[in-house]
């Protein structure tokens, strides 16, 4: 109920950053979204934005970002309600602040889970890292989880090193459909259910890999690109080969179940 409910309401953020973004006038999305000097050569003239400065209290020209094209956007639709119009410059700052604490819950579960990854790594070699309880070891596990993070920021700047969280982001949701994928073939009466993960995945799978090849071969290990970035692309191609790894270990697994008998299955569920 707490995971799907929570996959619902990351769905439904989604499709409100969307509509946010497509209520906008083309010309002032890329207002926003681009540097002044760059906009100036799209040949576009902005029609909203103006009176949008005005409600919000801000110059929004040159913020590139969605979380600022979200607030925007939401601000835009209901500022169309003459009521609204005295809220616009809090209900802006409350969208922001939604898109910040957003992302820092990201981080937060992020560093958790690299803790325990550490503890659990590093605890093959010295025993009481393995326990989790242990308050010295998860202060450590802790320290170092955030000076990996830290030296990410350093290494490079928050644009970097939020693409390189975007596909790592797809590509644990590839995972958690490959897994989704394996336990509807194992359980299921009808292999056929598992089409629901499978259609997702093809998409998904295809798209996050060509996405971070591209990042490797034309950002982060193309020395003429100013986004040039050895970390990021070896930890990008680490990232990339052990999706393939897991993907070509649960292919095994599918053709493993699709072999198996189901008559035990099915006499236990008409039972």
């Amino acid at each position: 109920m707490i995971g799907f409910g929570a996959m619902l309401v990351e769905c439904l953020v989604g499709i409100m950053a969307l509509l946010a973004a497509t209520a906008l006038n083309p010309s002032d999305y890329f207002a926003i979204n681009s540097l002044p000097e760059v906009f100036k050569t799209l040949g576009m003239h902005v029609v909203n934005l103006p009176h949008l400065n005005h409600e919000i209290g801000l110059d929004l020209a040159g913020r590139t970002g969605g979380a600022v094209t979200l607030a925007v956007g939401m601000t835009y639709i209901f500022t169309r309600f003459a009521w609204f119009s005295h809220l616009a410059p809090y209900f802006f700052q409350f969208v922001i602040l939604f898109e910040a604490i957003f992302i820092l819950t990201a981080i937060d579960a992020g560093t958790r889970v690299a803790r325990y990854l550490i503890q659990d790594f590093f605890g093959e070699f010295y025993k009481p890292l393995k326990d989790v309880n242990w308050l010295p070891g998860s202060i450590i596990a802790s320290a170092a989880a955030c000076l990996l993070w830290g030296y990410l920021l350093f290494s490079g700047d928050i644009s970097s090193v939020w693409v390189l969280f975007g596909v790592s982001n797809q590509l644990m949701a590839s995972i958690g459909l490959i897994v989704g994928t394996t336990f509807v073939l194992k359980i299921a009466a009808k292999r056929r259910y598992a089409l629901t993960c499978l259609i997702p995945l093809a998409y998904l799978y295809v798209t996050v890999n060509y996405a971070g090849y591209w990042m490797i071969k034309n950002v982060y290990l193309n020395p003429a690109s100013t986004g040039f970035n050895l970390l990021n692309g070896v930890l990008s191609i680490i990232m990339l080969v052990l999706g393939v790894v897991i993907m070509i270990t649960a292919i095994k697994k599918w053709l493993e179940l699709w072999t198996e008998p189901r008559v035990q299955l099915e006499e236990n569920t008409a039972g």
